[in-house]
């Protein structure tokens, strides 16, 4: 079984993923770390995700990290890049599926993938992986179209605006239509909705539209899983979700 330790195992996302761990004979939790003002730091992890007792605890450093076969992190920027430092140092691949990055933390990002395996996700769902997959096999198409833009809509809670996700795929988009313009984002914050991001190629007087809707959460935190298998046995380097699937 795989060891899994989680950064940001509080948040939403870090729930998710403790329910997705016990319910995978394939993975182990061993650890969950957060910030030391967290009040729920002493806690097991399965009483947070309100699962019941799995036998790890939350802690405020990494400690009990250390036996880890690859940590996952959802946490925040400033938290994440601990998390990386730990991870370097440690040798122990990881999953990034946080956001909010500045170049600064790229950089960090990078120089560490020259040390360890690091897969960097802003989305970690199998269905984005896939649109990625659909925009690069059509790209030759995309100069057909007079406008690209993104819409992307997610909870009223979710501080980044905008989202990772469409910033990847901005950015994604923006090399194959190979515009000196970058691709417009239109952000919604809104209601208790997981995610939705939307691809909008239109020309004169027709549109097509590129959806992907998240229902639940439980599938970055299957998603992740899925990372973290493959991660394992890769050498050092910066990976995508997209080398996972190529």
């Amino acid at each position: 079984m795989l060891k899994i330790a989680i950064s940001g195992s509080s948040g939403r996302m870090g729930k998710a993923l403790i329910k997705a761990v016990n319910e995978n004979d394939n993975f182990v939790l061993l650890a969950g770390a957060t910030r030391e003002d967290n009040k729920q730091v002493g806690k097991d992890l399965g009483e947070i995700a309100e699962i019941g007792q799995v036998g790890a605890l939350l802690y405020s450093t990494f400690d009990k990290f250390t036996n880890a076969d690859v940590i996952i992190d959802f946490s925040e920027p400033i938290f994440s890049l601990k998390a990386i430092e730990y991870s370097k140092n440690n040798k122990i691949p990881i999953v990034l599926g946080t956001t909010g990055y500045k170049e600064d933390d790229l950089s960090f990002i990078k120089e560490a993938a020259g040390i360890i395996p690091i897969i960097k996700a802003p989305n970690t769902s199998i269905g984005i992986a896939f649109l990625r997959k659909i925009i690069n096999l059509t790209s030759d198409s995309l100069s057909s179209f007079d406008k690209v833009e993104i819409f992307e809509k997610h909870h009223k809670d979710k501080k980044d605006s905008p989202s990772g996700t469409a910033i990847d795929l901005a950015e994604f988009l923006s090399k194959r239509t190979k515009s000196k313009e970058s691709v417009p984002i239109v952000s919604e914050r809104s209601g208790n909705d997981v995610g939705e991001h939307k691809i909008i190629l239109s020309r004169k007087h027709e549109q097509v539209e590129l959806s992907h809707i998240a229902k639940d959460r439980s599938i970055y935190a299957e998603g992740a899983l899925v990372a973290a298998q493959w991660l394992k046995s890769m050498p050092k380097g910066l990976y995508s979700m997209s080398d996972i699937y190529s």
